[in-house]
Parts: structure tokens; C-alpha cells; sequence
């Protein structure tokens, strides 16, 4: 089957996103995640593309680019080359490490944009990672109002209202990932969280569940998360709460997909 041709913006801004094969995670470590933010600086210098926002969560990325005298395809090729192949060689692991191609929207609007800015920087808050967006260490809105060497705060300043960036709202819940990128949500139903239940730590029912170690449990929630499992099929699957599944993963976790 042919692949859809990707829509071009006429603004030369995109918001991408990569994700990690059968959505297992791309970064394991905090190495890890500097490292991708050192290859998405070089990948920045020699295409010449500007990085107006990212956020780096553990098997996921969002970024918003504005291409140059590069096509994205090219600029998200010398990225995801560059990453993959450090992080195979660092894991000892061989094969592909993003799902699929990169996805990507054209951001054509101003309104749009503020929506997506949004998006992108709650999405550690609507994990539960952060209270703010700002206090998220591998988001791009910590660095808002400082100059930074890799976003483009300039440029960004430019192309929105003056004070709209700081306004934005990013503690309540946001659009979900499938309205936003105008496509159908998919993920395991709640028999298959089961199974992949079992198949982690080997119980069946809440009550086996809570009989776990704690460093198990979280371990599992963990891993859970990474395999795209919503936070609501975990509680229902474990017998927990929202609140206890998040602090699970809060208290032993790195950023996840929300």
C-alpha cells in the first residue's frame, strides 16, 4: 500500500512526532535524554531548521520545527539516524528504534499553533510528572525566558501575540493526541491490558496485584505506560485508583506518554 503524502505547511512549521518501536521506550536513562537534545542541536546547525518547542517524554517526542533550505524529511533522517544509532550501540541492541516514519502536522495558523504549544508542554502535567510545565526538565517551556542555544524563543516570540506564550494553560487536561493530529486513537483494549499484566509481573487479579513489592508494582506501571496502556486501563486492570496508579509511576518512573 502507498503511503499518504505528507501535507506541506506553507509557514515551513511542523509539529512532529516520534515514537519509539511497538511504543517500547527511547530513553531509559538521563543520559539518554541529553543525548537526543545534543543530536537534535547538530541535526539544528547544519539543516539550518529552527526548534520552536519540544518535549521529550520516555517513549515518545514532540517537537515544533520550521524547516530552511531542508525538506523535514531530511532534518528528521539526520536526526533519528543520529539518535538510533547511539542508543543501539549504547543498549547493545540492533533493528529499528522509532515506530514507523516520523508523524507530522503542517501549523498554518496562529490559533493552531497556541493549541499545539499547549499540547506539547502539558503533556508531562497530564502524566503527572509535573505540576507545572515549566518545572518539567526535558520540555522546552523551562527554557521560556532565558536564552538557550537550541529553541528559538525569538522566532517563537514573533509568531504569537505578545504574552500569550506565558498565559498559556498547561495544568488543565488537554485536546487528546488523536483530535489533535486529526487521527484515530488507537491502543490495547482492556482484555489485551490483561494479558500484558501477566505477562510483566504474572498476576492475574487486583488482589494477587497488591500483594506485589512495591518496586514491582512500579516496575509495572512503568512498563504498562510504555506499551501505551491509559492510566484509567491500568487502575482498572490493578483494582487502584487513578491517584495510586500515578503516584506508582511518579515514585519510580521517568517520563512517560500521556
Amino acid at each position: 500500500m502507498a503511503r499518504e503524502a505528507r501535507q506541506l505547511a506553507e509557514s515551513g512549521i511542523y509539529h512532529v512526532m516520534l515514537r519509539g518501536v511497538n511504543r517500547d521506550a527511547i530513553f531509559l536513562e538521563d543520559e539518554d535524554f541529553e543525548r537526543f537534545l545534543r543530536a537534535l542541536s547538530v541535526t539544528k546547525n547544519t539543516s539550518g531548521c529552527l526548534v520552536l518547542a519540544y518535549c521529550l517524554m520516555t517513549n515518545h517526542v514532540h517537537l515544533v520545527v520550521r524547516t530552511a533550505h531542508e525538506p523535514l524529511a531530511t532534518v528528521m533522517k539526520r536526526l533519528g539516524v543520529r539518535y538510533a544509532g547511539w542508543f543501539n550501540r549504547k543498549y547493545g541492541r540492533v533493528g529499528h528504534l522509532f515506530q514507523d516514519r516520523f508523524r507530522s502536522r503542517p501549523v498554518d495558523t496562529d490559533e493552531y499553533l497556541l493549541t499545539l504549544l499547549r499540547y506539547v508542554w502539558a503533556n508531562p502535567v497530564e502524566a503527572g510528572l509535573a505540576d507545572r510545565a515549566e518545572s518539567y526538565r526535558w520540555s522546552s517551556r523551562r527554557h521560556l525566558d532565558e536564552r538557550s542555544g537550541l529553541v528559538d524563543n525569538d522566532e517563537l516570540e514573533k509568531l504569537v501575540p505578545n504574552g500569550s506564550l506565558r498565559e498559556l494553560d498547561t495544568t488543565t487536561p488537554i485536546q487528546s493526541e488523536a483530535k489533535l493530529l486529526g487521527q484515530r486513537q488507537t491502543g490495547p483494549t482492556q482484555t489485551e491490558v490483561g494479558d500484558l499484566l501477566h505477562e510483566i509481573c504474572g498476576v492475574c487479579q487486583p488482589a494477587e496485584f497488591h500483594d506485589l513489592p512495591l518496586s514491582v508494582r512500579r516496575r509495572t506501571v512503568n512498563e504498562l505506560r510504555t506499551r501505551g496502556v491509559r492510566y484509567a486501563q491500568i487502575a482498572v486492570a490493578t483494582g487502584s485508583t487513578l491517584y495510586a496508579v500515578r503516584k506508582l509511576q511518579a515514585g519510580g518512573s521517568r517520563p512517560t506518554r500521556p
